[in-house]
């Protein structure tokens, strides 16, 4: 459910907040260079965060060891906890994630004090902490941000709910401001509209600070012309897969290219925040019309108490996925306009558009990437304490396909000691190796099964965009 749905909101033109799911994080981020775009107060809010990193700066150049006591400041600044309030970035499950603890404050200083020593001395953007250090990505430049201008987004959010008549109420919430002169972070209560599904506060954002990564970010700059050099030494063509730890160590050897490269970046022309309206990623528009379709297409009263009745009860509901995707026009959620298809993860967010009405009409709980040993499983479906069933979707030409069902789900179901599985293959081409692959499925279903000892279902959904009337050849 929507923020808007649940307070029953009719935005307007001057509604330019995103409208966040109330139990699933969007993958999104702030984009700090995006606060320069967007001038007014929003530019105040730039200078705020450089100024935060400034201080954070002089605290790492005065600190004599790791223990120091300008150490220990820097660090408390640099400790930015994840704002689960906003709903945004890389959380597993849920909205709550782990953001940036003392580890990665240490990072944080550790990046510092690089840009410091190649003569770096003072930051112009955050973001080119997260170019030196391999764990410091999109959500820790976005944890950061949000941590920094909190009070103003929670200033922002009031003014939103007031206008519309939103009930607030009281919340402890944590780093609402800080003193940089005494490296103190303050918690506060503030008033806030309340999640319903957590009981916890609602902090919303403008979508024009929102992006699928920072306009700043590491493979952007291993990329740029600055590191051709590099690439040709290498045999390495634009755009090729590098890991992150070699772009860090690259950019810590040519620190001044990384300020360079952000100072060009900060003149262009072309600097925009997420496209909602075309959502290439699929990370937006996934709930709506699934949603509406299976409220439109209930299911027979049942009672889910044993892993068979789990069992009968997913086979519909994919059932029912796969009819949306291939006759009621769902494919289009996993397709972007110009004929590019979206992620896998848009596959993920559709089913589960159509799943959670299904499961909760049935109080089934339906989890969405749950940490299970060796990673995050794509669904796990729970029917009070025994009924289990783990789902793993993938695209029918991803690379890893046959491993996700030979070794991936059976490990997940090991993991969670599930004794079914469900597997889902998903088509967008029709070429041989796609054919070959489909005919293939069965047998492959019933070796996983025989090898892993599980039952494991499994089921094949045409996500292929239909052919246009202009394309379609006569019969003769």
């Amino acid at each position: 459910m929507r923020f808007s749905e649940h307070f029953g909101i009719q935005r307007t033109d001057e509604d330019d907040w995103f409208d966040p799911h109330l139990s699933i994080d969007t993958k999104l981020f702030i984009d700090p260079l995006l606060l320069l775009t967007a001038g007014g107060d929003w530019a105040g809010a730039h200078d705020e965060l450089i100024a935060h990193f400034v201080r954070c700066y002089e605290l790492v150049a005065k600190a004599t060891d790791k223990n120091s006591v300008s150490a220990k400041a820097a660090r408390r600044l640099l400790t930015f906890p994840e704002p689960f309030e906003i709903g945004l970035g890389y959380t597993a499950a849920g909205t709550r994630g782990s953001g940036s603890g003392d580890s990665y404050a240490a990072r944080m200083a550790d990046g510092i004090a690089v840009a410091i020593a190649a003569g770096l001395a003072q930051p112009e953007h955050i973001e080119e902490i997260g170019i030196l250090n391999e764990g410091m990505g999109a959500d820790r430049i976005s944890d950061a941000t949000a941590n920094v201008i909190k009070a103003r987004l929670i200033s922002y959010t009031q003014d939103v709910t007031r206008r519309h008549g939103v009930p607030l109420e009281r919340h402890k919430v944590r780093h609402t401001r800080v003193t940089l002169e005494l490296a103190r972070w303050h918690d506060e209560l503030v008033e806030l509209p309340t999640n319903p599904t957590s009981g916890q506060p609602v902090i919303l954002v403008p979508e024009f600070l929102l992006n699928k990564l920072p306009t700043l970010n590491a493979d952007d700059w291993f990329d740029s012309h600055f590191n051709e050099d590099i690439r040709q030494s290498m045999n390495l063509p634009v755009g090729q897969a590098v890991s992150k730890a070699r772009i860090a160590s690259w950019a810590r050897q040519h620190p001044e290219r990384v300020r360079d490269w952000a100072r060009e970046q900060t003149s262009r022309k072309d600097l925009l925040s997420y496209d909602f309206g075309a959502d290439p990623l699929g990370v937006v528009q996934w709930d709506q019309a699934p949603s509406r379709y299976a409220v439109e297409h209930p299911l027979s009263d049942r009672t889910v108490s044993t892993h068979d009745d789990l069992v009968e009860l997913m086979g519909q509901v994919i059932e029912q996925f796969r009819h949306f995707v291939e006759h009621q026009r769902g494919w289009s959620l996993l397709w972007n306009d110009d004929g590019t298809e979206k992620p896998e993860e848009a596959v993920q967010l559709v089913l589960l558009g159509v799943a959670q009405p299904y499961m909760r009409s049935f109080n089934v709980e339906l989890d969405r990437e749950v940490e299970l040993g060796r990673g995050p499983v794509d669904f796990k479906a729970s029917s009070g304490t025994t009924a289990r069933l783990i789902i793993e979707v993938k695209k029918l030409h991803n690379g890893k396909f046959w491993n996700g069902l030979r070794e991936q789900l059976p490990s997940y179901m090991t993991s969670d000691d599930a004794a079914r599985g469900w597997f889902i293959a998903v088509q967008y081409r029709s070429n041989r190796g796609a054919v070959d692959r489909l005919r293939q499925l069965p047998a492959e279903v019933s070796v996983a099964a025989t090898t892993s000892g599980k039952h494991i279902g499994f089921s094949a959904v045409d996500a292929r965009r239909p052919a246009s009337a202009s394309n379609i050849k006569p019969v003769e």
